[in-house]
């Protein structure tokens, strides 16, 4: 066990890193709406740094926003 702390009632509709809407289609779609076509995260790629600073948030069950995730790519240099 790591002992680590994970918020499990955050809003999952939230970007994990900012707070941000992060657009999930999947969380939208456990809310009961009706949505059209794959989440526009299938086709992009996280960096794993991104990725675990996301997971020490909430064990990964949250979406990183687009936003964010463009940030991490400008700051590394795309």
């Amino acid at each position: 066990m790591s002992g680590r702390v994970v918020d499990l009632e955050m809003d999952r509709s939230r970007c994990v890193l900012c707070g941000g809407p992060n657009a999930c289609v999947m969380e939208r779609r456990a809310r009961g709406e009706t949505v059209d076509g794959p989440c526009w995260c299938v086709r992009r790629i996280f960096p794993e740094e991104l990725k675990a600073r996301a997971s020490e948030r909430d064990g990964g069950a949250s979406c990183i926003c687009q936003a964010c995730l463009d940030s991490a790519g400008e700051a590394r240099g795309r």
